[in-house]
């Protein structure tokens, strides 16, 4: 996996990090995690907001650098990569925001749902997120390494 990751071409390694600091502000904002970024939080910011902060917009860039080609490939098969990262970007936002004035969970979960179904769980949500977004990130640097032998293959047959 960090043999992938040392192969990543300079463009790469730019839009890893334009992702990261984009998904940084915006989780942050969302979430109300980034001082100053509260609107009144009821619920105060625990160990695990930071945690989900830091490391999930690092994993969502990284992500995104995958996906980045130096031309662009005959047919994309990196949807599900896009929805890994998606899925796993949102909850961990959704989760790191305050159970009792969250502008995305209260329309997706209600008042009482926050309270007494997320609230209690949000630390392990949090963190699930990132196991996620983890786990594609691996797959999608396996792929890499998966798609680079199998076009090697190819050319070698062709001489």
């Amino acid at each position: 996996m960090f043999a992938e990751l040392r192969a990543f071409s300079g463009r790469q390694w730019r839009t890893a990090a334009t992702i990261s600091a984009a998904a940084f502000l915006l989780m942050g904002i969302v979430g109300e995690t980034l001082p100053g970024a509260s609107w009144g939080r009821a619920v105060p910011v625990e160990w695990w907001n930071y945690v989900t902060l830091v490391l999930s917009p690092v994993l969502i860039g990284l992500i995104a650098a995958t996906l980045v080609t130096e031309r662009p490939p005959e047919r994309s098969q990196s949807s599900g990569a896009k929805a890994g990262a998606g899925i796993g970007a949102f909850v961990g936002t959704v989760a790191m925001a305050c159970p009792a004035c969250s502008p995305i969970a209260i329309p997706l979960f209600g008042t009482a749902g926050l309270l007494s179904f997320l609230a209690p769980e949000r630390g392990l949500i949090a963190l699930l997120s990132v196991l996620l977004l983890a786990i594609t990130l691996a797959l999608r640097l396996n792929n890499a390494r998966t798609c680079e032998i199998q076009t090697a293959d190819i050319v070698s047959n062709r001489r």
